[in-house]
């Protein structure tokens, strides 16, 4: 029971940190990189809404960079924050699987919901806003003159895998290394990293963009998935759960 509300509690405090740092990398490389270009005074001067972060971005005008004669700039500003992305977690991933075989549970799980929600990020960017004008993929094709179809066609793929990687493989290293056995802890687990990405990261088109925008369409999309994946990854586990039993008996 006390290791149940201790392993509950370290989760909360992870996620909440993993998703701070998240957003803090990510709009700190829209800024830098503005910064460096010469349209911001301060490199960290973005705009840091309430204690969630919920609210943050870069502070950076994009109008007047499209207007000038280097629109190219303007995509280089907002790919940034997809390649800070990209990058963490990659490495978080990598830091994943070291912390693991070296026995660092806490590390271990920190590495874990640090790759969760870098990769939702970019999902709620690839395929989720693919096609909207505004955000950082927008202004990635509008500053290129790119076809959102080329983003599209070569990010949705790359993103799928690495959902399907972090999502069979990944999560089984979280039970090994927490010491997690039973079928409710799995299952939570499962619930809340399926519910982190598709879920909230998934409602992404809503929030920016209102109910009755063309681009909500593709939060319905991801609710529809939400409950798919989750669907299967619960009878996954349970047929796991079942069939060892069984073996035991």
């Amino acid at each position: 029971m006390i290791r149940g509300i201790r392993l509950l509690f370290i989760t909360i405090l992870t996620v909440i940190l993993a998703h701070h740092l998240m957003v803090l990398f990510h709009e700190w490389s829209h800024s830098v990189i503005g910064w460096l270009f010469g349209y911001k005074a301060h490199p960290f001067a973005i705009h840091y809404g309430d204690w969630t972060l919920i609210h943050a971005d870069e502070n950076i005008d994009y109008e007047p960079i499209f207007q000038s004669s280097s629109p190219w700039k303007a995509s280089f500003i907002a790919g940034a924050a997809l390649l800070t992305n990209v990058l963490l977690l990659l490495a978080s991933r990598k830091g994943l699987r070291q912390s693991a075989s070296r026995r660092q549970p806490f590390l271990t799980q920190a590495c874990f919901w640090f790759a969760v929600f870098n990769l939702a990020e970019l999902y709620s960017y690839m395929p989720l806003r693919a096609f909207s004008s505004g955000g950082d993929v927008g202004h990635v094709e509008i500053g290129l003159g790119m076809s959102a179809w080329i983003g599209f066609i070569m990010g949705t793929p790359l993103i799928g895998w690495q959902l399907v990687e972090l999502l069979t493989k990944d999560l089984p290293i979280i039970y090994q290394a927490m010491a997690i056995k039973s079928i409710g802890s799995k299952l939570y687990y499962t619930a809340l990293t399926v519910s982190i990405i598709f879920g909230l990261y998934g409602s992404a088109p809503l929030f920016y963009y209102g109910l009755l925008a063309p681009q909500t369409r593709w939060s319905l999309f991801s609710a529809v998935v939400w409950v798919v994946v989750l669907t299967l990854l619960i009878r996954l586990e349970m047929g796991k759960h079942y069939h060892k039993r069984d073996t035991l008996d």
